[in-house]
């Protein structure tokens, strides 16, 4: 059997002053914390479009938060799929993204663009690993998660469950969730650990970074 075609999606919000990396906004100002949000965006999709470039099966999606299709092509450009992210909680809108895919039967990861050590071999080993396990999560320092991924041939009940009762913007997201997917009989794959940028502390694991200037 063929491995299956494989989708990236990428969550993000339209860049508006105010609006954006909010816990931010005390440090840096309403500005800095905006320079900030679409530095992120710039750096990880910079990394998308090389895992694309080097990939036969891939494909990306771009669900967003705020602002209309034409202004989000303004911003990023023509060559993207881009969808309004749906649903009552953050939960809800990451499992209505996650169902695209499945209903292609691709091997979908999720990333969002609040970590900038996301790379073309993160992307790579995620997907791969799909071919093999249920679940693939991206562990973040914070508690959270900076990826997740579902393979193509899960039941889309299943995939709606990983999502339900998660404690979000919590440090237990990640634990309930890997909780979750054990309780639901589910093989999953971790990648190592890396640091999501939201607060001033995080600012530390970004600022070094010569893309970040």
């Amino acid at each position: 059997m063929p491995p299956l075609a494989q989708l990236v999606i990428l969550f993000t919000r339209f860049p508006q002053v105010g609006k954006c990396k909010s816990r931010l906004i005390p440090p840096l100002g309403a500005e800095g914390a905006l320079k900030v949000h679409k530095q992120l965006v710039s750096i990880v999709l910079k990394e998308v479009k090389k895992f694309l470039f080097l990939s036969n099966s891939a494909s990306c999606q771009i669900f967003h938060d705020g602002g209309t299709e034409r202004q989000m092509k303004q911003w990023l450009g023509e060559n993207y799929i881009f969808k309004k992210q749906q649903g009552e909680d953050l939960g809800e809108r990451m499992a209505t993204a996650l169902l695209h895919g499945l209903l292609n039967k691709q091997n979908s990861v999720l990333i969002g663009s609040d970590c900038p050590d996301i790379s073309t071999h993160t992307l790579e080993d995620s997907l791969m690993s799909l071919d093999e396990n249920d679940v693939v999560l991206g562990p973040a320092h914070d508690g959270g998660y900076y990826l997740i991924g579902v393979a193509g041939n899960m039941a889309d009940n299943t995939c709606r469950q990983l999502f339900e009762e998660i404690p979000w913007g919590t440090e237990r997201v990640f634990a309930k969730t890997l909780q979750h997917a054990d309780k639901l009989g589910l093989k999953t794959h971790i990648l190592n650990k890396l640091h999501d940028i939201d607060t001033a502390d995080d600012l530390k694991y970004f600022h070094h970074r010569s893309d970040a200037e």
